[in-house]
């Protein structure tokens, strides 16, 4: 799922075709339990902020049902375009998709019962702005409901954390700092205290945040190697000397193999921080 910062949806272009259809689990589940954990239910408007190829559009549009309106926004044309021709062919008549700015949407305020976004809100540079927008966007007594990756609370002994569960992509992170100020550079939406106290001051009530492991599941860890390449950890890639890049697949893969198959497929544990909340209903 993507959205800023600037910039941002020009590589999400570039994956757009490839984001999300390699045979590895990972954004999906975690769409689907964000669409629980924002209650979303029968005959609902939703917003889904940074849809990328719907893996909250489409399960928000099956919560809805038909009474219901979900509008996935995202920067990238190609990402929009994909997201409307997938609820298209599912037959989800209640959905669609636009391009469109997440840190400020232009759409009419009051108008939805919740306004969600997974793995795309964090990478937005004026947090406060956008959670203020989502606030005017929703009827009293809507909901918000934000999904991001988390920081390990219990870093491995050398002080790296795991990015997406592996050492050895945390290792290459502190290497070749890709320059976006998020995850896994910081932590996401500039820590849990500082996420908390901007969604009160913007008018949020009932905050409350989780962190619980989702996995991402595979048959295979070169099916893993290549989904890395399809979605934001390609910007890290870029910056991997060419010469380096295979010795870096073949480390992940290996670390892959020794550390997360179970029964004979990849399970990789990955903290996940879900935000909630809900505009007052006065």
């Amino acid at each position: 799922m993507t959205d800023r910062p600037a910039g941002e949806h020009v590589l999400f272009e570039e994956v757009a075709t490839a984001y999300d259809q390699l045979p590895v689990e990972f954004f999906g589940p975690v769409g689907e339990r964000l669409v629980r954990l924002a209650s979303v239910g029968p005959g609902e408007r939703v917003l889904d902020v940074g849809c990328g190829r719907g893996a909250v559009t489409v399960p928000a549009a099956r919560a809805t049902g038909p009474t219901g309106r979900v509008l996935g926004i995202d920067l990238s044309p190609r990402m929009a375009g994909e997201t409307g021709r997938l609820v298209g062919e599912l037959g989800l008549g209640q959905a669609r998709a636009r391009v469109m700015d997440g840190q400020d949407p232009d759409l009419v305020p009051g108008t939805f019962d919740a306004v969600v976004g997974s793995m795309s809100v964090h990478m937005i540079d004026d947090l406060p702005a956008a959670y203020r927008a989502y606030r005017r966007l929703l009827r009293p007594g809507g909901r918000l409901g934000l999904a991001a990756p988390a920081t390990d609370a219990a870093p491995e002994p050398d002080g790296l954390p795991r990015v997406f569960g592996l050492r050895t992509i945390a290792a290459m992170a502190e290497r070749y700092a890709t320059g976006s100020g998020v995850y896994p550079n910081s932590e996401s939406f500039g820590g849990r205290d500082r996420l908390r106290a901007e969604l009160s001051r913007s008018g949020f009530a009932g905050v409350r945040l989780t962190v619980e492991d989702a996995y991402i599941r595979a048959a295979s860890p070169y099916d893993v190697v290549r989904w890395t390449w399809t979605h934001g950890m390609r910007r890290l890639w870029a910056r991997v000397e060419p010469s380096r890049r295979a010795d870096l697949e073949e480390r992940i893969a290996a670390e892959i193999g020794e550390r997360h198959i179970v029964e004979g497929r990849v399970v990789i544990p990955v903290p996940v921080l879900y935000a909630t909340g809900t505009r007052p209903p006065h």
